[in-house]
C-alpha cells in the first residue's frame, strides 16, 4: 500500500491528484488537500451526500412552461452537478461509469427524466459493490430500451422468433469481461498456436439471451415508466437448462434467479477485475497503464483488504493512489526504463477540460436553476449520456495515426478533438470568460474581481492565473509566452480586458488539455 503522506506534503502532487479525482480544483481546494492529506479527503468524499439530478429536474419542469423535460434542461443539471458538487469523486465516478454502461439519448430519445434517473442510479452505485451496480444497470429500464433487453421473449418456434441477443452480448463484451482471455496484468492469454482466446463464443450468446428473456418496462396508464426498475414476466423466460462459458445454470429457474446468476457468473469472472480496472485506470489517470499498476488495481477489485470481492470505493482508492501515479511511470517503463516517465497521462476529453475552466471560475446560475448554456453535444462532440454508439464516444485502445499509434500506444480522447471540436472549444470557453457580467435568467455568471485589479502588476497576473486555473503547474515556457503577450497591452484602455485574455491564452494552451 502507497504511503500517501509522503505524497500529500507535495503542493504539486495534490494540485494533480484534485485533477483526477474531481472536475477540477476551485480556489484554495489545494492548499486544503495538503493540510488534510489524501486519506481525509477520501473519507469526506466517501461520506459526502450524492448529489442527484432527477429533483432537480423535476423542480426545473415544473417551473418551466414545458409538459416535458428538454434536452437543455437535463444537459444544465448535468453542468450544475460537475461544477458545484460537493462530492466531485462520487460524480466524476458516475461520470466514468456512464462511458462503460453505455446508455444514450441517440438511441431512447428525449427521455430525460429516464436518463436523469439512469445517471442518478451510477451517482447512488459509485462507491457500491460491482455485482450491486451491475445488476441495476441490467434491469434499469433505460438500458432495457437502449440495448433491446425490454420485452426479449423466449423462442417461439410458431412465429419462428428467438430471444433479443443484444444486451446479452454487450453485457459480456463491453460491460464486464471484454472480447478476450486476458491474464492479471491485462494481456491477452495466447492458445498454443499464439492466437488470442476468445472468451465466448456464438452459442454463449444464444444462451445468455435465453436467461436474461422475460423482462419489461413497467406500462401504466397508456405511460412507459423510465423511472422504476424493469419487471420479470416468467411467461416469456426460458426455463430450460443453459450454458454459457461452461457454467451451467439448471432448468426450472425463472427469470429473477436467471439473473442473479448471470450477474454471479460475470462478476466473479477473471476477465473482471482486470477490465473494470483498465477503464477505471483510462478515464482517471493515464491512457497507457503500465501492467503492474494494472494487476495491483485488479487485486483491490478481487479483494479489497477485507475478503471482500468488487469493492468499488477500494479500487478508485486504488486507482488514484497507486505508485505509479505518483511517480508518473508508464507503459513505457517495461520497454524501456530510461523511457519509464514518457506517455504518461491523458489527453482530457472536451468536458473535462472545459469543467476544469468552469470549476476555476467558480460559475454559477444566474437565476434559481442551471440551463446548458455550452450546447455540449454540438460545441464539444460530447454530452452526458449521448455518445453516438454503444461503444462510447471513443474506443479504449483508440490511437490517432502517426507516431502513438506507431509505438503502440492509445490515446482515445482523439477520436473526438477534431479541428472543427477544437475550434469550438476554443471558442466556447471565450464566452465563458465573457460571462462575468451576464444577467439573463436563463445564463450562468461568474465573479471576476479576483482577476481585475487593474494595479496588479504582470508578474502577480500570470502567478495568479497560474495559481487558479493550473494549480501551480504551468510550465515555465508558458509563463514566459504569457507574460510577454500581457507587457504588451498595459495601456490604460487596454487593462480592463487583459484578464480575459489572460485567461483565454491559458486555458486554450495546449497543456491545459494534458493531464500528467
Amino acid at each position: 500500500m502507497t504511503d500517501t503522506k509522503i505524497y500529500s506534503d507535495n503542493l504539486r502532487q495534490c494540485a494533480k491528484f484534485l485533477y483526477r479525482g474531481s472536475f477540477g480544483p476551485k480556489k484554495g481546494q489545494i492548499d486544503l488537500l495538503q493540510k488534510k492529506g489524501f486519506d481525509a479527503w477520501f473519507d469526506d468524499q466517501f461520506s459526502a451526500t450524492p448529489t442527484y439530478q432527477l429533483s432537480k429536474l423535476k423542480s426545473l419542469l415544473s417551473s418551466s412552461s414545458y409538459h416535458n423535460a428538454q434536452d437543455d434542461m437535463r444537459q444544465g443539471i448535468w453542468w450544475q452537478c460537475t461544477i458545484t458538487g460537493e462530492d466531485q469523486l462520487r460524480q466524476r465516478m458516475a461520470y466514468a461509469l456512464s462511458q462503460l454502461f453505455v446508455v444514450s439519448s441517440h438511441g431512447v430519445g428525449s427521455v430525460n427524466e429516464g436518463l436523469a434517473n439512469y445517471y442518478d442510479m451510477l451517482v447512488k452505485h459509485a462507491f457500491d459493490n460491482f455485482r450491486t451496480l451491475f445488476k441495476a444497470v441490467t434491469i434499469s429500464a433505460m438500458m432495457g430500451q437502449y440495448l433491446t433487453l425490454s420485452g426479449s421473449k423466449k423462442h417461439n418456434p410458431q412465429t419462428n422468433t428467438f430471444p433479443d441477443e443484444n444486451f446479452p452480448r454487450e453485457c459480456m463484451q463491453l460491460f464486464t469481461i471484454g472480447l478476450w482471455q486476458l491474464d492479471k496484468y491485462g494481456q491477452p492469454l495466447l492458445d498454443q498456436n499464439g492466437n488470442k482466446i476468445p472468451t465466448y463464443n456464438q452459442d454463449d450468446v444464444e444462451n445468455m439471451s435465453r436467461l436474461l428473456c422475460g423482462w419489461n418496462i413497467h406500462y401504466d396508464n397508456w405511460r412507459y415508466d423510465w423511472i422504476s426498475p424493469m419487471t420479470a414476466d416468467n411467461s416469456q423466460h426460458d426455463m430450460g437448462e443453459k450454458t454459457v462459458m461452461g457454467t451451467h445454470f439448471p432448468a426450472g429457474q425463472d427469470a429473477n434467479q436467471d439473473l442473479d446468476a448471470v450477474v454471479d457468473m460475470l462478476f466473479n469472472h477473471s476477465n473482471t477485475p482486470v477490465f473494470i480496472a483498465i477503464h477505471l485506470i483510462k478515464r482517471f489517470v493515464t491512457s497507457n497503464p503500465s501492467r503492474n499498476y494494472i494487476r495491483r488495481v485488479a487485486e483491490v477489485f478481487e479483494d479489497n483488504g477485507d475478503g471482500i470481492r468488487g469493492d468499488l470505493q477500494a479500487t478508485i482508492k486504488a486507482v488514484l493512489t497507486d505508485p505509479d501515479v505518483f511517480k508518473g511511470i508508464s507503459y513505457a517503463a517495461e520497454h524501456d526504463p530510461k523511457d519509464e516517465h514518457q506517455h504518461f497521462g491523458l489527453l482530457k476529453e472536451p468536458l473535462l477540460v472545459v469543467a476544469n475552466q468552469l470549476r476555476a471560475l467558480n460559475m454559477q446560475a444566474v437565476g434559481e436553476h442551471w440551463w446548458d448554456t455550452q450546447w455540449a453535444e454540438v460545441t464539444y462532440g460530447q454530452a452526458a449520456l449521448c455518445a453516438e454508439t454503444v461503444f462510447n464516444f471513443y474506443k479504449p485502445n483508440d490511437a490517432p495515426q502517426g507516431e502513438i499509434t506507431d509505438l503502440g500506444l492509445a490515446a482515445p480522447e482523439f477520436t473526438i478533438i477534431t479541428a472543427d471540436i477544437m475550434r469550438k472549444t476554443h471558442n466556447r470557453m471565450w464566452y465563458n470568460t465573457l460571462k462575468w457580467n451576464k444577467t439573463d435568467t436563463k445564463e450562468w455568471h461568474w465573479d471576476r474581481t479576483d482577476f481585475h485589479d487593474l494595479s496588479m502588476g504582470t508578474t502577480e497576473y500570470v502567478a495568479l492565473i497560474n495559481e487558479r486555473f493550473y494549480g501551480g503547474l504551468m510550465s515555465q515556457s508558458l509563463q514566459d509566452y504569457m507574460y510577454k503577450a500581457l507587457s504588451l497591452h498595459t495601456a490604460p484602455y487596454q487593462l480592463k480586458i487583459r484578464f480575459i485574455n489572460a485567461i483565454y491564452i491559458a486555458t486554450t494552451a495546449p497543456e491545459f488539455f494534458c493531464e500528467g
